[in-house]
């Protein structure tokens, strides 16, 4: 337990600051474990939790605002640039678009404490045009609760924290291979998941000609825009004769959807 103590004495401040400036950044690297060691830290007396506070919450704005100004001059290809590397980017950027048209700009203080939300939020909000200084407010007011829970989990943790490290630090070498063997198994199954995804949506698609074709044989076909407005803002076309639903209505508008009739979706 001396030896963590020790370590994170003289090395815990420059771990805090650089894990959540590299997570933020879109690296998988978890800065939370840090964040909550350096506030059972100070609950021993080795400093206090105003400085790994301070610091992860400088970093945090530090790498949103980069995000953000890459949203500004990139727009929508930087959201896809960082849903490229997740299991699930086919609901990625949808769901944080989904959470801006529902909350706004107040996403920006919930973002930190959601998975994938946390780094797609900034580049949304530069897309957006919205003011820096107001995005500054809102994301740093967000960082600062979320760099505050965690410390603060710490700081009442406190000595208990250091002997569960202790223990899983003796048992490192078994306790790695087992979180390895089940990250396997999980990304495994995810990646599997995806390909079955991609194959039934490979065998289920239509092409744009063969729509037009159809269309223009009569065929009875009910064609539902999915995109989400701003998507459609963006590409400034439209699909003659589609009926527009975005995926955060879908819950209230679905009935508009006719049951009886061959249904084609159109997502991007």
């Amino acid at each position: 337990m001396n030896a963590s103590i020790e370590f994170l004495q003289g090395y815990g401040p420059i771990l805090v600051f650089a894990s959540v400036l590299l997570e933020q950044a879109g690296v998988p690297i978890p800065c939370t474990p840090w964040l909550i060691a350096a506030g059972a830290l100070a609950r021993l007396g080795h400093g206090t939790v105003a400085l790994p506070i301070a610091l992860a919450t400088v970093a945090a704005s530090l790498g949103h605002s980069a995000w953000f100004f890459a949203g500004r001059h990139w727009g929508s290809r930087v959201l896809r640039l960082i849903c490229r590397v997740s299991l699930e980017p086919e609901i990625c950027v949808q769901r944080t678009e989904n959470a801006f048209t529902r909350y706004g700009p107040r996403a920006l203080v919930v973002a930190p404490f959601i998975p994938g939300l946390t780094t797609l939020a900034p580049p949304l909000a530069g897309e957006s045009g919205m003011r820096f200084r107001r995005f500054l407010l809102l994301d740093g007011t967000g960082d600062l609760l979320w760099a505050t829970t965690f410390v603060g989990l710490g700081w009442l943790a406190g000595e208990p924290f250091f002997r569960v490290l202790a223990v899983v630090m003796a048992y490192a070498g078994s306790a790695a291979g087992f979180f390895a063997a089940a990250l396997g198994l999980y990304l495994g199954f995810k990646l599997l998941q995806r390909l079955r995804f991609h194959t039934e949506l490979r065998v289920a698609s239509l092409s744009a000609r063969e729509l037009k074709r159809r269309l223009d044989a009569g065929d009875d076909l009910v064609v539902v825009d999915l995109r989400h407005r701003r998507e459609v803002e963006e590409s400034g076309t439209t699909l003659p004769g589609a009926l527009c639903i975005s995926p955060d209505e879908l819950d209230r508008r679905h009935r508009e959807i006719s049951r009886g009739r061959e249904i084609v979706l159109f997502c991007s």
